[in-house]
């Protein structure tokens, strides 16, 4: 038994003999290396590859299942072979000589034709199939179904139905009675590609088309200089906005560092922008520092303003610089300031590393007093407040003609087992080591006054000796017995305080009034 092959040609699928296979097999080979190169050549192979499919199924039908070499060699006869048709002469002797070793005409077969159909093709196939004019049947259909004879109808549309349509070169030769060879379907193929090359051609000469040419490049060029006119008016906008923008900040940001108050005051959205950048670095940075971070600062928000009003200059004026040493150097100025600055904030962070917190305890001797009094101080006369300067609830006050930082406290109601009155002053600092910690917390000053039964707290806690802001903290605790009472002040909310109580009342709402320390906690007094 021979060896066999599963195959697909053209979609169809074969089993095959060793040896036809290889035969088959080189001669696809040598038909594609002839066609490769020829105009229209896939589509001729792929209408070869279908030619053969249909006469090796021809085979099949016949009983027997495997393909065999002697049909390969038929097939390979009847279609013919490239080295017969070399040029037109050897081409029709190829044709004759593959007619007569088949030793059969090529027998005609009605398909419908559908590159010359007007509905479905039906009259363009009889007409090709009975060798007449498509007109004369066209006609012929025409008259019928005019003349009553609905019949011609059902006729055309059983037709159109039933014979199948031509789909490859092969179909479109066997429907012309020509014989499917490889050179019949090598000129029909060719001569379809001439057609349309042609048609193509001669539309793309024709009038309507040079006109349409014509409105196409005026509407092309028209879009082009509306395009060029809207991108300039793009630019000029954008570019103006740029100016204004990099001119106004650049002058608002050199004056506000250099001056140290700002051009402008956002007073519509009640932030005022008039900082004192020296005195405020002055309190946070370390000595020596401040007029580096400045000037860091100069070039960190300069370059990038001086660049965008270069880039709204170009845009507008349209002037070109080949000059990239200048857009270079910047660059490596507004870089070397960035690492600079990272490098002094990454120095100063190192300032809040460690941190303490000291308390000290003062008796009221209040043993006889029932209910304590807490008021909120006034600020003497010698303080001048300066809002210019805040910053995490600090701001910069001047006290007996000193600039100061004052921050405020925070207030704290506690139950005590001892039978009097007692305050906790409590604070907090920080610092880069425990020395410095210390220092800072040496340097807060916290005061309050007790006369009869009335606790008079400071509104705010200063650090003297132009201190450093350190995150510095003050806490007040107030240590009520239990069964006494305490007065809260009306003013006393403009401390941080928040004030458990079983009444459950909103901590601001706790000022103005009276209330007994109990084992649960406060409770208002009735």
């Amino acid at each position: 038994m021979k060896k066999t092959f599963t195959i697909n040609i053209s979609g169809s699928v074969f089993h095959i003999e060793e040896d036809a296979f290889e035969k088959l097999q080189d001669y696809l080979q040598l038909l594609k290396r002839y066609f490769e190169t020829q105009k229209g050549g896939q589509e001729i192979l792929q209408d070869i590859e279908s030619r053969i499919a249909e006469l090796l199924q021809e085979k099949i039908n016949e009983g027997q299942e495997a393909v065999t070499g002697e049909w390969v060699d038929e097939v390979m006869q009847r279609m013919g072979r490239p080295e017969d048709f070399v040029d037109q002469e050897q081409n029709e002797n190829a044709e004759t000589s593959a007619t007569e070793v088949k030793g059969e005409k090529t027998k005609k077969r009605m398909y419908r034709d559908s590159e010359n159909r007007v509905l479905g093709g039906v009259c363009s196939g009889m007409s090709a199939y009975f060798n007449i004019d498509p007109v004369f049947l066209r006609i012929l259909f025409v008259l019928l179904v005019f003349i009553g004879v609905g019949i011609s109808v059902i006729v055309y549309l059983i037709l159109w139905i039933v014979v199948p349509k031509a789909r490859t070169t092969a179909q479109r030769l066997e429907m012309r009675g020509e014989d499917a060879t490889i050179s019949n379907i090598q000129k029909t193929v060719q001569e379809e590609v001439n057609e349309v090359k042609n048609s193509f051609s001669k539309m793309n000469r024709s009038e309507s088309v040079q006109r349409g040419k014509e409105i196409a490049n005026k509407a092309g060029q028209a879009t082009v200089q509306v395009a060029k006119g809207l991108g300039r008016v793009i630019a000029i906008f954008f570019g103006s906005l740029f100016i204004l923008t990099g001119f106004l900040g650049f002058v608002t940001a050199m004056v506000s560092l250099a001056v140290g108050g700002s051009v402008f005051h956002s007073s519509v959205s009640g932030m005022n922008s008039g900082v004192d950048l020296n005195g405020l670095l002055g309190y946070v940075v370390s000595p020596g520092l401040v007029s580096v971070s400045i000037l860091l600062m100069v070039l960190l928000i300069g370059i990038p303003l001086l660049v965008i009003l270069f880039v709204g200059t170009k845009l507008v004026f349209r002037y070109k610089t080949n000059n990239k040493l200048i857009g270079l150097g910047a660059f490596g100025i507004w870089l070397v300031a960035l690492v600079a600055m990272i490098a002094v904030t990454a120095g100063q962070v190192n300032n809040f590393r460690q941190r303490n917190t000291v308390s000290s305890v003062k008796l009221l001797n209040y043993q006889t007093v029932k209910t304590l009094r807490l008021e909120l101080g006034t600020s003497p006369e010698s303080v001048e407040t300066d809002p210019d300067v805040r910053f995490d609830d600090f701001t910069l006050i001047k006290s007996n003609g000193a600039n100061v930082l004052a921050g405020n406290p925070s207030l704290r109601i506690e139950s005590t087992t001892a039978p009097d009155f007692s305050v906790v002053i409590s604070k907090q600092a920080r610092g880069k080591n425990a020395t410095e910690v210390q220092n800072n917390l040496n340097l807060i000053q916290y005061d309050f006054t007790s006369k009869d039964s009335t606790l008079v707290l400071n509104r705010f806690f200063t650090i003297g000796n132009q201190g450093k802001w350190r995150k510095q903290e003050v806490q007040v605790t107030v240590k009520v017995p239990a069964g006494k009472q305490v007065y809260l002040g009306k003013d006393l909310d403009q401390l941080h305080f928040d004030f458990d109580n079983i009444n459950n009342i909103w901590t601001k709402e706790m000022t103005g009034k009276t209330w007994t320390m109990t084992p649960e906690g406060l409770s208002m007094k009735e």
